[in-house]
């Protein structure tokens, strides 16, 4: 491990011993014969990262994401391998873990941040931020048996990055909690990743992992699939869950926040497969319907074509289009124009977001399954229609001697271009 190196994995492994009956387990002691079966929950598993570097793990459940994480943040030790970390860690893995539930919340600040390495007194000056941070109340002075999943996990994460840690470990216990606490905890990661400090973060959102991570790293079976930049492994993932004939049924779950899709609809039909098909190079114009809570909230558009079977066609967001935010109504409509739409066949499915201002949290979120479909006069290869020419070059047969046949001498001002276009 060099000294520009904060993270160094090399080859972790991790085995769990699995008995298949209670009292193979005292066999085992008294014979000295292995009574158990060992599980690879990793395997030779290896990265590293430098200062301001960011991670993200990903794969599908059971793949070992959250064994790697507990190996990095020290909760456990890995049977095989060579890791080192450098700095102070702080992590956020299962709901409630490090915390004592007999214990008040401001009792467990205390007890976490000595585990992370603060004397008391800089302990006691990072509990005021952690109390403005978690937003908990009078709950602060509670025991945490009290508590909610959601009001677990504001205390820690609070926690977490107000120890202002050089190594930030996150799992999916994001997940859990109010859309409001989860946008001011996003918020928080952005900002830590932009000050230059080591984060690791494993989500199934693969749009926070692409949006943090400069890197990514997924899991398959205990084992390091793909390792590389983030947009070619979340690429290489995507197109792997595509390839499945399960679909993910989670995804279809609409989002509840402040604010809510009221409305969806064709300029000239509405959606579903039961209307009539769009022509290639037709105009094609998705009017959209949405209302927030408070006109004090700022939004963007997020739209996303699939086909039916799954596979992601192309997403659209006003934020990366540099459009001005929505904001100061209650009541917004907006529509989405593509002006020759290039499908030749197919049906397509509509995923339609309601994006924070970053385009990074969803306020809401809509899908349709059978949303509209495509069909072209003649039939065509492929669902697509791509604008495109056609470039040639000529120029007369020239014989082995340096001439044309019968020795006709022919002048060539320059290559020939033909072009055609759809």
């Amino acid at each position: 491990m060099t000294g520009d190196q904060v993270v160094f994995a090399n080859g972790i492994g991790k085995t769990y011993r699995a008995y298949a009956r209670p009292w193979d387990r005292l066999r085992e002691l008294v014979t000295g014969k292995a009574q158990y079966q060992g599980i690879d929950a990793l395997d030779g598993v290896s990265f590293q990262l430098g200062p301001g570097e960011s991670l993200g793990i990903i794969g599908e459940n059971g793949a070992g994401k959250s064994t790697l994480l507990s190996i990095l943040s020290g909760v456990t030790s890995p049977s095989r391998g060579e890791l080192r970390v450098n700095g102070k860690i702080a992590s956020l893995l299962e709901l409630g873990m490090g915390f004592h539930p007999e214990l008040t919340g401001r009792q467990n600040i205390l007890l976490n941040a000595a585990m992370l390495g603060l004397s008391e007194q800089e302990a006691q000056q990072k509990v005021p931020e952690i109390l403005a941070f978690s937003e908990l109340g009078d709950f602060i002075d509670r025991p945490v048996k009290t508590y909610s999943t959601g009001m677990a996990m504001r205390l820690g994460f609070a926690i977490a990055v107000q120890v202002e840690p050089e190594v930030l470990i996150i799992d999916e216990a994001l997940s859990v909690g109010d859309g409001y606490f989860q946008k001011k905890c996003m918020d928080r990661i952005r900002h830590f990743v932009e000050s230059g400090r080591t984060l690791l973060f494993c989500s199934h959102a693969m749009y926070y992992i692409s949006y943090f991570c400069q890197r990514a790293l997924w899991l398959h079976h205990g084992r390091a699939e793909a390792y590389g930049p983030s947009e070619d492994v979340v690429r290489a993932y995507e197109n792997y869950l595509a390839t499945k004939t399960a679909s993910d049924v989670e995804t279809q779950t609409a989002v509840r926040g402040p604010a809510r899709i009221t409305g969806l609809r064709f300029a000239d039909r509405p959606c579903g497969l039961d209307q009539k098909p769009f022509e290639p190079q037709q105009p094609w114009e998705l009017e959209i319907e949405w209302r927030a809570e408070s006109p004090e909230l700022t939004m963007h558009l997020g739209v996303t074509i699939n086909t039916v079977n799954h596979v992601q066609v192309c997403s659209f967001g006003s934020h990366q289009d540099a459009q001005p935010c929505f904001t100061g109504k209650r009541n917004y409509k907006a529509s989405l124009v593509i002006s020759e739409l290039p499908f030749t066949k197919g049906e397509f499915s509509l995923y339609v977001y309601v994006l924070d201002e970053k385009g990074l949290h969803v306020y809401a979120q809509e899908f349709l399954p059978a949303a509209f479909s495509a069909a072209s006069a003649i039939y065509k290869f492929g669902f697509m229609q791509v604008d495109h020419r056609w470039s040639t070059t000529s120029s007369p047969v020239v014989s082995e001697h340096g001439s044309t046949p019968n020795d006709v001498p022919v002048e060539v001002e320059g290559p020939e271009a033909i072009e055609c276009r759809p």
